[in-house]
């Protein structure tokens, strides 16, 4: 299965960050692959279903995933729920760490795949970009909802280290 493991340094706050990344029915707005998104089976704030339709090229796909958030861990965890569609398994999941300077260090994990061969072939091919893609869209979102923190000149990969990141 396609894996991607991304780790960006952004000069916003932790919490700020994630309640970006939860707020899943803003996606449409700022992700281009994701035409439409809502929420289905709530159980509470944090742990819900949400229902994506994503849009590449010719192909359009619909597909449910459990999004469970743990705000005092800061992490968001999404896995593909329901038998349908083409997506055979998909697992996402996002950590949020406060740096020394009040920035934040994001783990962003996702692993995919697909029904159809030649389709998860295509995934395998270009899920890194795509991965890069969607990370740079929640880093304008960012940028257009929240004021950065003052930068100290941390060493992001010291303070990654000492995360055990």
């Amino acid at each position: 299965m396609p894996a991607v493991k991304l780790i960006k340094h952004l000069q916003y706050d932790a919490d700020d960050l994630l309640s970006l990344v939860a707020n899943v029915e803003d996606y449409p707005n700022f992700i281009n692959l994701i035409s439409a998104l809502r929420i289905k089976n709530r159980s509470n704030i944090n742990n819900f279903e949400a229902e994506a339709i994503v849009n590449y090229k010719l192909l359009r796909e619909c597909f449910k995933s459990k999004v469970v958030i743990d705000p005092k861990k800061r992490t968001i965890f999404v896995k593909k729920s329901g038998d349908g569609g083409a997506l055979k398994s998909l697992t996402n999941k996002w950590v949020f760490y406060d740096l020394s300077d009040g920035s934040t260090a994001i783990l962003f994990e996702v692993d995919v795949s697909l029904k159809a061969f030649p389709l998860n072939l295509l995934v395998q091919q270009r899920i890194n970009r795509y991965s890069e893609v969607i990370m740079k869209a929640f880093e304008n979102r960012a940028s257009e909802l929240f004021n950065k923190v003052d930068k100290c000149g941390i060493d992001f990969i010291k303070e990654i280290d000492a995360l055990g990141i």
